[in-house]
C-alpha cells in the first residue's frame, strides 16, 4: 500500500509555473482545437491544472487576455521586411496577414472582427505609412491606401476561415452548387466545373492586384515622366471649397 502510494506520487508531475506566455500558450491551443467559442477563464483554466482566479494574476479580464493574443497572433507581422516601394509593401503586409489567419484561422475568427489596436499591433502600420510617406503620399492617401489593404486581406482572410459564399474549388462546396436548381442557378450549378480552377490563393492574387493596381490609377496623374503620386500641394489645389452658408 505505501509504496503503491509512493509510486502514484512519483508519477503525479506538478503542474508548470503560471506565465503570461504559458497562458497565452494555452489559449491558443484551447481555441484552435475547440473552436472560437471555447475560450472562457474557467475553461483555459482546468487545461492549466489551476483555478480560474490563478488567471486573473497575470490577465485583469478576458479583454486584456483577448489583447494579448491579439498581439501574439501578429507577432509575425512585426518581423516582416517592407519594400521601399509602396505596392510591394502593402503586397507582403496583405498577405503577412493573410497568412496569419490561414496559420490560426479559429483564433484570427475569434479576433478578426475586433480592433487590433494595442501599440503592439499598430507597430506595422506605423512601418508601412512611412513607406507610403517616403513616396510621397499625403498622410490622409496613405491611410487610405493602408485602410484598403488592411480591409481587402481582413476580410478575405475572415471569409476564408469561416468558409466561401461559393466555393467550387472543394468536393463539399461543388456539392451544394450543384443540388441548386439548374433552371434558377444556371451559372452556380450549371458551371461548376469551370469555376472550380478558382482556389483561394489564385483569387486572393486576382483580388490584390486588382486592388493596388487601382489605387495606383486613382491616386497618380499621367505625367510625360511617369506616374505622380498626390502630393500635400495637390491635395489643396483639388480640395473643393466648402459652401458658404445662407443667412436666413
Amino acid at each position: 500500500m505505501g509504496s503503491a502510494a509512493t509510486g502514484s506520487q512519483r508519477k503525479r508531475q506538478p503542474p508548470p509555473r503560471l506565465t503570461r506566455e504559458l497562458i497565452l500558450d494555452r489559449a491558443f491551443a484551447l481555441i484552435e482545437h475547440e473552436g472560437p467559442d471555447a475560450l472562457s477563464m474557467r475553461r483555459l483554466a482546468s487545461t492549466l491544472g489551476v483555478e480560474a482566479m490563478a488567471i486573473y494574476h497575470h490577465f485583469e479580464n478576458r479583454e486584456e487576455l483577448l489583447r494579448a493574443i491579439g498581439d501574439r497572433l501578429l507577432e509575425p507581422l512585426n518581423e516582416l521586411e517592407l519594400s521601399p516601394d509602396w505596392r510591394e509593401a502593402c503586397r507582403r503586409f496583405a498577405t503577412a496577414l493573410r497568412d496569419v489567419a490561414v496559420a490560426r484561422p479559429a483564433t484570427f475568427k475569434l479576433l478578426g472582427l475586433q480592433p487590433l489596436d494595442t501599440p503592439s499591433a499598430l507597430r506595422m502600420v506605423e512601418r508601412l505609412l512611412d513607406v507610403l510617406l517616403a513616396q510621397g503620399f499625403t498622410p490622409t492617401h496613405a491611410l487610405a491606401i493602408y485602410r484598403a489593404t488592411a480591409s481587402y486581406a481582413r476580410g478575405y482572410a475572415l471569409a476564408e476561415a469561416t468558409g466561401f459564399n461559393v466555393d467550387a474549388a472543394e468536393p463539399a462546396g461543388r456539392r451544394r452548387l450543384k443540388a441548386l436548381p439548374r433552371g434558377e442557378f444556371p451559372i452556380l450549378s450549371g458551371r461548376v466545373q469551370e469555376m472550380r480552377a478558382l482556389d483561394p490563393d489564385s483569387a486572393y492574387e486576382l483580388g490584390l492586384n486588382a486592388l493596388l493596381t487601382g489605387l495606383a490609377g486613382v491616386l497618380a496623374h499621367t505625367d510625360p515622366h511617369g506616374p505622380r503620386v498626390v502630393t500635400r500641394a495637390d491635395e489643396g489645389r483639388h480640395r473643393v471649397p466648402r459652401p458658404r452658408s445662407r443667412r436666413a
